[in-house]
């Protein structure tokens, strides 16, 4: 009898730690902000891009087409504008609520929908197969098979948790072109550059922050900003390959 309660003891001390580091991973305070300030810009890829790379198709060439061009370098064409960066502040770790929705990734045509997807961490993030032919879903982080799962045509979709921050790469291995990213950040101060290159984080708690500015074929770049009171920073910068 002694040794089962041992075994419950043990049991419940590793449930005790599993929960605390849970509670780590989630470690945002939502509250109200006063006098939030607002971040936006532009960014800019110098130069000229690099072309997409062609892809042809072997699976289902009918419906996805013969040949479907990565979407790596997404510039605009009049005002040099990268679409799908990444820009986050790092440090703040009470302040707005993040949204309570799952974030949505779709497949459509063959591509992942959005090609770039940001949300928190914590949050749920919703896979939709909208096609009408088999895909599956393949996350994984540094190489690291996180899941793989099935996911048969005509909206059939899955919820996930990601309770980790970090970048995750999105694959479909019936349809070796298709890539993707998903990219979890620790707080809701986030945003990824439209068409234009154009992006907007509000509602900042006031004060001074670090910023990653991230593309997935470019180097990675850090800025500091100061945020005051009901104010309007920008940030805009160019970026290239070296």
């Amino acid at each position: 009898m002694k040794n089962h309660k041992n075994v419950f003891l043990f049991i419940f001390f590793l449930l005790f730690l599993s929960f605390r580091e849970v509670k780590i991973l989630y470690a945002y305070d939502e509250t109200p902000v006063e006098k939030g300030g607002e971040l936006s810009g532009t960014i800019t890829f110098k130069g000229d891009p690099p072309v997409n790379q062609a892809n042809q198709v072997f699976s289902n060439p009918d419906f996805c087409g013969i040949t479907v061009y990565d979407e790596t370098y997404g510039v605009n064409s009049k005002n040099k504008g990268l679409e799908n960066v990444v820009i986050s502040i790092e440090g703040i770790e009470r302040g707005k609520k993040a949204e309570d929705r799952p974030v949505v990734l779709e497949y459509l045509k063959c591509r992942f929908v959005p090609h770039v997807l940001a949300g928190m961490v914590g949050s749920f993030y919703e896979i939709r197969n909208m096609d009408p032919v088999l895909h599956d879903f393949k996350l994984q982080m540094a190489r690291e098979t996180i899941l793989n799962v099935i996911l048969p045509p005509n909206g059939r979709k899955i919820k996930e948790l990601l309770p980790q921050a970090g970048i995750f790469n999105t694959h479909c291995d019936a349809h070796p072109f298709m890539k993707g990213t998903i990219f979890v950040a620790k707080n809701p101060y986030f945003a990824v550059t439209d068409k234009d290159g154009h992006y907007t984080i509000f509602n900042i708690p006031p004060g001074k922050y670090r910023v990653k500015i991230w593309h997935e074929a470019l180097p990675a770049q850090e800025r500091e900003i100061v945020i005051p009171l009901l104010k309007k920073v920008n940030l805009s910068m160019e970026l290239s390959p070296k």
